[in-house]
Parts: structure tokens; C-alpha cells; sequence
């Protein structure tokens, strides 16, 4: 287990640089013939291990559960209802609300790349109540938010608004699967002090 810092006048525990997350991470030659596939998939799809994957792999049951739904959640050549502009859209948002740091610049940068605009992309993760959305993107924001926030008064009213932008039911479980998914992970990248990679800030 890795040795963390207490910062001096305070009980918060710093993370040294050099560490994935508070309790260590792993490389490829650590984990099962199974992760190494997913370790080299992500170098060849990014140029590099991504943080998350080394830091949840720590325990590697908790990975493999994670991208179980990970996966085809993300995955473009799967049934979607939603665009992947608006599932990262979404996730930058619950992100935003969670205040997971990792989670709101891995998600900023997958916007900005999404969508083609940096800026934006970083207005948005910033503070996504001083962006104006179109109908439509408005109405996924509003839910995220709601979902993340106070997910049993989600109810009738807020369906209707997403249908009347073009959402069927199943686009609008999407929706909410989406946000609820991007919650779980925040808690987990943030209980751990999962560090966001250089490459999200370049």
C-alpha cells in the first residue's frame, strides 16, 4: 500500500506526484493476460496508459465490473439513443456537480475532442450554468444535474421535457443510466484520489 502525506494544519492526505492514487496503481506486467489486452488497447487508442485504468486495477475485479458497463456504454458502434457529444456532455456535468476533479478533466478533454471545441468543452466543465445549450442539450444537462443531485424527484415533468426535444423513453433510460453510471464512477475515482493524467491538460 502506498505512503500518503498529510498536508501540515489539516487532515486531507496529499497524494505525491508520482502515485496513481492514494493506495498505489499498477502496471502492465501486474495484471491478469485479460487487463494486459485492455492496457494495450488503451496505448494503442491514447499513446498511453490512462490513470483510471492503472488506479482501479489495483483490484482487478473492480475494473473488470466497471468496464462491463463501461464499455458499451462508450462504445460508437453500439445502439445508442444518445450521440457520444451528449453521453460526454452528460458525464461532464454529473462530474461537475460530484466535484470529482479526475472525472471533470478526463471528461472535459473527451467533450472538447467529441465536439471539436476546446473552449466550450472547458466552459462547460468549469460551470455549466453560465452555458447556453440548445433545447435539446439543455434538457439532458437538467437531468444529469437532477439525477446526480436528487435522483427520486426525477418524475413526469422532467420526462415530458426530454420528449418533447426528441428523447423516447428508451433514449431517456439512456440518458439517466448515463448520469446515474457517472456517479458510481466519481465516487470511486474520488475515494481513492485518483490522479488525472498529464495529457488532459495539454
Amino acid at each position: 500500500m502506498a505512503t500518503t502525506l498529510i498536508e501540515p494544519g489539516t487532515t486531507t492526505p496529499v497524494l505525491p506526484k508520482h502515485l496513481v492514487t492514494r493506495l498505489g496503481g499498477v502496471d502492465r506486467e501486474d495484471v491478469s493476460p485479460k487487463l494486459q489486452r485492455q492496457f494495450d488497447a488503451a496505448q494503442s487508442s491514447y499513446g498511453y496508459v490512462p490513470n483510471w485504468l492503472r488506479g482501479y486495477a489495483v483490484n482487478e475485479a473492480t475494473l473488470e465490473r466497471l468496464l462491463a458497463i463501461y464499455g458499451p456504454l462508450w462504445d460508437d458502434s453500439a445502439d445508442h439513443h444518445l450521440t457520444i457529444q451528449e453521453r460526454e456532455l452528460i458525464s461532464v456535468v454529473v462530474a461537475h456537480e460530484n466535484e470529482c476533479g479526475y472525472c471533470v478533466a478526463n471528461h472535459r478533454y473527451g467533450l472538447a475532442k467529441a465536439t471539436g471545441d476546446k473552449e466550450r468543452a472547458a466552459r462547460i466543465a468549469d460551470d455549466h450554468h453560465l452555458v447556453e445549450f440548445s433545447d435539446r442539450d439543455q434538457a439532458l444537462v437538467d437531468l444529469a444535474a437532477k439525477v446526480t443531485n436528487e435522483a427520486h424527484l426525477v418524475g413526469e415533468a422532467d420526462y415530458e421535457k426530454l420528449r418533447r426535444v426528441g428523447l423516447t423513453n428508451a433514449g431517456i433510460v439512456e440518458a439517466i443510466e448515463v448520469a446515474a453510471f457517472f456517479s458510481y464512477a466519481n465516487k470511486l475515482t474520488q475515494a481513492i484520489g485518483l490522479q488525472p493524467d498529464s495529457t488532459l491538460f495539454a
